[in-house]
């Protein structure tokens, strides 16, 4: 009787200072949450509004111009994001929707967002398209391109503030946690291995998911993995080297990139001939030959450039 006793009121102290702690626990969580609620809300619309700038300059550099400003993206109200430009400019439909797609990607987005391009002048929507994680996706005019003119691109993030921040839903994925825990420092260390795991796993599988790799090139998308450029159906396959050059010129669209920093490609080969990069930027001509508008221009003794030449006005 005194042993059963004795290991009773332990065992009952132990669970006494247990719960103690988890509600305290409890208590610093939701505290916590709340003074971070309102600056991670800040911080993720940063982050919404340098990805968007990114598109901008993107589209910039893919329509030949290097040299405007990108202004601003600025947040008309919550969720809604409005892109502008200095000066008129082309671009084309399936150039915006990669970029977006390739630097919005659904896994970060779950109810997803609006593309709308809005002409300055009469404020009407001259394309648009939906992305959505639920509902199939709303690609509309796909391989056009839009004529110069002046433009102003809408992103609207639906339930905006629930994008990657669902504060009800963290608060109880995080009381569960410390219920848990507090039992299994009581019940001893194989519970509480049992009972951390999924949730480091699951941890794991949102951290390791997966983003498209394909990059808007013109008319076509380029695989970088997969050394391939693909035009609607047809897939043209690239070397190794190939692949290599265009990633730099890629890399460095609408700019010079210097013939020293190309032949880094055989830097593991030992003394190379500019002659054998000439040849490869000659057989890149003839496969990108499918976008009349995407040329690889050489610039006399000093490199090359990839870019999309201003398209003139009649």
């Amino acid at each position: 009787m005194g042993v059963n006793s004795a290991f009773s009121s332990f065992f009952n102290n132990r669970l006494a200072i247990g719960s103690v702690i988890a509600i305290v626990m409890l208590a610093i969580f939701f505290i916590a949450s709340s003074f971070t609620k309102r600056s991670d809300r800040n911080l993720h619309a940063t982050q919404a509004n340098l990805i968007i700038r990114e598109i901008g300059h993107r589209m910039l550099l893919q329509a030949g111009d290097s040299t405007s400003r990108v202004p601003p993206v600025t947040e008309i109200k919550e969720g809604t994001f409005l892109l502008k430009f200095e000066n008129e400019f082309v671009f084309n439909h399936d150039s915006l929707m990669m970029l977006s797609q390739g630097l919005l990607p659904k896994t970060q987005f779950p109810s997803g967002y609006t593309v709308a391009v809005h002409d300055c002048k009469d404020a009407v929507i001259v394309y648009g398209f939906q992305i959505n994680s639920i509902t199939p996706d709303i690609l509309a005019c796909r391989g056009r391109i839009q004529p110069r003119g002046c433009y102003i691109i809408e992103f609207t993030f639906p339930n905006f503030h629930q994008t990657t921040f669902n504060y009800p839903f963290i608060g109880l994925i995080g009381s569960s946690i410390l219920l848990l825990s507090t039992i299994a420092l009581l019940i001893g260390r194989f519970w509480k291995s049992s009972a951390l795991m999924p949730v480091q796993n699951q941890d794991n599988t949102i951290i390791k998911g997966s983003v498209p790799e394909l990059t808007a090139l013109g008319k076509f998308l380029f695989d970088v993995k997969n050394k391939r450029l693909l035009l609607g159906s047809e897939m043209i396959c690239l070397t190794d080297k190939e692949c290599k050059i265009l990633e730099l010129l890629n890399t460095n669209f609408g700019e010079l990139t210097p013939r020293e920093t190309l032949m880094q490609v055989w830097v593991k080969e030992g003394v190379v001939t500019g002659r054998s990069l000439d040849m490869f930027v000659s057989k890149l001509r003839k496969k990108l030959s499918g976008d009349p508008e995407l040329s690889i221009t050489n610039v006399h003794g000093k490199g090359y450039k990839l870019e999309i030449p201003r398209i003139q006005i009649l």
